[in-house]
């Protein structure tokens, strides 16, 4: 039996929603991951939008779909239309029970140090939300859905998102007693020329850490680098160099020496959620449990 092509007043939100999820993962495979169904079912669900449509909605290249212009404008209004149900599903589960997955992306230190501890709170307050937490060195792309909320060192440009600014993270210089030998350094005039330092492989989000350095010494020699930031440490607790990280790492009390103590970095720490995703009660929840924890952990 061949499939029956439906009016446009016909479609459903099944058919809908496949376009936004093709549109945001790219391809008909990882949509139909993303939605728990079959690669033909996504096929044919596309199919019933465009026959609706009553025009092209993707072209097909070899980087997979790409929308049409009027492609374009059809998903900027499902977009909408899948705002106002988030919105219709927050007004009516007011007063109910929150439950529900969030996930949370976010750098590695953030996420092991700060936000691991931070789901105490939430599984207190709402023992119905589960949380995944994600922790890469890697951009994490929320406008596509690759997570709920995102904590990170820059301000995502994605208009989907509503992005909070929550803190100002001091970083500091830090050495061992092992690498110091028993020498003083207080100030940007007590390195030597010698140093040796740890520090990212090249990474956009980390890369205020390395202008800061390089402003404090000409042509710093790195020793060692890595994406962890707990790698850092533990190389500069062997006395490898010294090592630039937040004041969250707590890294006086892993045995480490503050060094140059006029002279800090300051990043600003920022949380983002879906703009059509915020009035959740689950999404909400945490977005708040976040910001306040926080805003309440990180000092100098």
């Amino acid at each position: 039996m061949g499939t029956k092509f439906l009016s446009l007043d016909q479609l459903g939100w099944d058919q809908l929603r496949a376009m936004l999820e093709t549109v945001r993962c790219g391809s008909l495979a990882a949509a139909a991951k993303r939605l728990g169904v079959d690669q033909s079912t996504v096929s044919r669900r596309l199919a019933q939008v465009e026959f609706s449509s009553g025009s092209t909605l993707f072209k097909r290249d070899p980087k997979g779909l790409v929308l049409t212009s009027l492609g374009r404008e059809v998903f900027i209004r499902i977009e909408r239309m899948e705002t106002a149900l988030h919105e219709i599903q927050g007004l009516t589960s007011q007063g109910q029970v929150v439950g529900g997955l969030v996930t949370i992306a976010s750098m590695e230190g953030v996420g092991s140090l700060l936000i691991a501890r931070m789901a105490k709170d939430v599984a207190d307050r709402h023992p119905g939300v589960e949380i995944h937490l994600v922790t890469s060195s890697n951009y994490v792309d929320v406008a596509k859905r690759e997570a709920d909320i995102f904590v990170s060192f820059f301000e995502p440009s994605a208009a989907s998102l509503v992005t909070y600014k929550v803190a100002d993270v001091p970083f500091h210089l830090y050495a061992s007693e092992n690498y110091l030998k028993g020498r003083v350094i207080s100030s940007a005039e007590d390195l030597s020329d010698n140093e040796s330092f740890i520090s990212y492989i090249d990474d956009p989000v980390y890369l205020p850490s390395a202008r800061w350095l390089e402003g404090i010494i000409k042509n710093p020699r790195i020793r060692f680098r890595a994406t962890s930031m707990f790698s850092q440490m533990s190389a500069a607790q062997e006395g490898v160099g010294i090592v630039i990280l937040p004041s969250y790492a707590n890294a006086q009390e892993a045995g480490l020496t503050r060094i140059v103590e006029e002279r800090q970095l300051t990043v600003p720490l920022f949380v983002s959620v879906q703009h059509d995703l915020q009035y959740l009660p689950h999404i909400k929840a945490c977005v708040d449990s976040v910001k306040s924890y926080l805003e309440s952990k990180i000092m100098d």
